[in-house]
């Protein structure tokens, strides 16, 4: 640890710490676009540049160490000065649009333009047009907008594991786009809209449907990835508009799948509101009574052949207590073919797998990252390796992976 102060404020921080990460943990506010925690160092955006004591110009927050009685000032003439000079290079080439943008009002470089940008330009030449990508059906982009912080390249590399992205030219030329024009296709690439400083890339599907002020987030689970990854679903009225992560460090961190993050739609569209029966070849509408009724006459026919004729496949999204009526129903049948294997085309390899997922085990427990952790923390690599084997083989995975 080391001893540094930040306007003035004495602060204990770990050494190679940086002093952005530094200043967010004391509270203290220090502007950034490219900076995001997840994700590695650019310092190519220049926002959070700060006044450090001694040093001959500011300094990046974001890329610059702590160091043993660092005196570090956010709000200095030099340092307030030198953030607006960024804004305002930012905004040489930024489009005038925020009254039509999809990222209204949740825009970190509305926010940080209305506390460091300026009334008037010095720039009066033309400003540069960026021809759109096309990204897919998932996201919409307005290239004009990017202000090459690079989140979507380093998401795309570090977290996603594929290099979808990247950038090509130099200086005020400088593009971000796809490899090869090719549309992405990572499963986690709707995060990259969450990442987005700016109104570069926003939710095709959501596009222009509502604004952020006019929704309610409701805090739920995931359906979709077997994580049970936290999220916030955005409502107006009784619909829901779009789904995003909620941060759950132990789970999904700050991440979400593109299924679970555009699977909404479904809700509103193409779902049976009431039951149907089809009589003379055609579908008409029916009651539940009439509808039970149907399905309890139609399993009686059947009861008899029931071992040999009868099958059930669930949903894996049902829930425990589905799952059980399910197999209690078919089990008073005289019938064991239920399965819940919806997308299972080999089941040649079924006695090597557990019978069931692990539960009551911690993610980052059965994870290397908690395996690393556990040796780092000990104080001997023998007593550090104990620790790992003994989180691994306490695992209900391991155990069932074993038996």
């Amino acid at each position: 640890m080391v001893t540094i102060e930040i306007n003035g404020k004495k602060l204990e921080v770990p050494s190679g710490s940086m002093i952005i990460e530094a200043a967010d943990n004391a509270c203290i506010t220090i502007p950034r676009f490219c900076y995001h925690k997840k994700l590695s160092i650019a310092a190519n955006c220049r926002m959070c540049l700060v006044d450090v004591e001694k040093a001959p110009k500011p300094l990046p927050a974001c890329a610059t160490p702590v160091t043993e009685g660092m005196k570090v000032f956010t709000q200095t003439p030099r340092a307030i000065d030198a953030q607006r000079s960024v804004m305002e290079f930012l905004l040489i080439n930024h489009p005038l649009d925020c009254p039509i943008c999809d990222q209204g009002g949740e825009c970190e470089l509305q926010d940080l333009a209305m506390g460091y940008g300026e009334d008037l330009s010095h720039y009066s030449e033309e400003k540069r047009v960026v021809k759109d990508k096309n990204l897919g059906s998932l996201i919409a982009t307005d290239m004009t907008r990017c202000i090459h912080c690079t989140r979507c390249v380093r998401f795309g590399e570090e977290v996603a594991g594929m290099r979808e992205m990247g950038a090509t030219g130099r200086g005020e030329q400088v593009e971000i786009g796809t490899f090869v024009e090719q549309a992405l296709t990572s499963e986690v690439s709707g995060n990259i809209i969450d990442l987005c400083p700016v109104g570069a890339l926003t939710s095709k599907p959501f596009r222009f449907q509502a604004r952020s002020w006019e929704m309610s987030a409701h805090a739920s689970i995931a359906a979709h990835d077997c994580l049970g990854s936290h999220v916030f679903l955005h409502t107006r009225g009784l619909d829901v508009m779009r789904t995003v992560p909620r941060e759950n460090e132990a789970i999904n961190e700050l991440w979400l799948s593109d299924r679970d993050r555009f699977s909404y739609q479904a809700l509103n569209h193409e779902r049976l509101e009431q039951p149907m029966i089809k009589r003379d070849g055609h579908w008409q509408t029916a009651c539940w009574s009439e509808a039970l009724a149907e399905v309890k006459l139609r399993l009686e026919e059947i009861k008899p052949h029931a071992s040999s004729q009868l099958a059930a496949v669930m949903s894996p999204n049902s829930t425990v207590e589905e799952g059980y009526l399910l197999q209690r129903l078919l089990a008073d049948m005289g019938c064991q073919n239920i399965d819940h294997r919806l997308r299972s085309q080999d089941f040649s390899q079924d006695e090597a797998w557990p019978l069931y997922p692990s539960l009551g085990t911690l993610i980052p427990a059965c994870s290397l990252k908690g395996v690393i952790g556990n040796i780092t923390s000990a104080t001997s690599l023998k007593e550090g390796l104990s620790k790992a084997v003994k989180a691994t083989t306490d695992s209900a995975l391991f155990k069932a992976c074993m038996a």
